[in-house]
């Protein structure tokens, strides 16, 4: 018996050793959250409405005021994943598309211009992997030379792909 108590506070000990060290070392949690939007369309007929998949030939994405690219020319675009700046409460992206004009070449640009205002709440992870920032849209304004309009869906922005907005065109 006087064998068998030191052996289970051994163990004991290991298996706490052990299970204190499967937090979250590689501190995914602390993800940049992104803002996830689908690119629809809204098809109208006599008797019903309904919005369906939309893709954009070539898609350029800038932030206003840096020198960050967002998206380079990537083509059938459906679906973005767009940040926010984490420093300001406001963020601008620059739309800019590669249209076809009917029937004629060379192709043309043309450009939308977003502003996403929005809430940044930072708050402590752990002492590993700092702090996180949530952020949350509280508005947001838009041109409307290509795109027809912009629905927020869901406002606070994540790091698993949750819709955010819906972008029309």
């Amino acid at each position: 018996m006087r064998k068998i108590i030191p052996s289970i506070i051994l163990l004991g000990c290991v298996i706490g050793f052990i299970s204190s060290c499967t937090e979250d070392d590689d501190c995914s949690g602390n993800a940049r959250r992104m803002l996830t939007a689908n690119i629809l369309t809204v098809i109208s007929t006599d008797s019903a409405q309904w919005e369906t998949p939309y893709s954009l030939d070539v898609l350029n994405v800038y932030a206003y005021g840096t020198d960050s690219i967002i998206v380079n020319d990537d083509q059938s675009v459906n679906k973005l994943s767009l940040p926010l700046r984490f420093n300001v409460e406001e963020t601008t992206l620059i739309f800019s598309y590669m249209l076809h004009a009917e029937d004629t070449l060379p192709q043309y640009y043309d450009k939308d211009t977003i502003v996403f205002r929005h809430h940044n709440t930072p708050y402590f992870l752990t002492l590993d992997c700092n702090f996180v920032v949530k952020q949350e849209l509280t508005d947001l304004q838009y041109t409307t030379h290509v795109l027809d309009s912009i629905v927020i869906v869901n406002p606070t922005a994540s790091n698993d792909g949750t819709e955010n907005i819906k972008i029309y065109y």
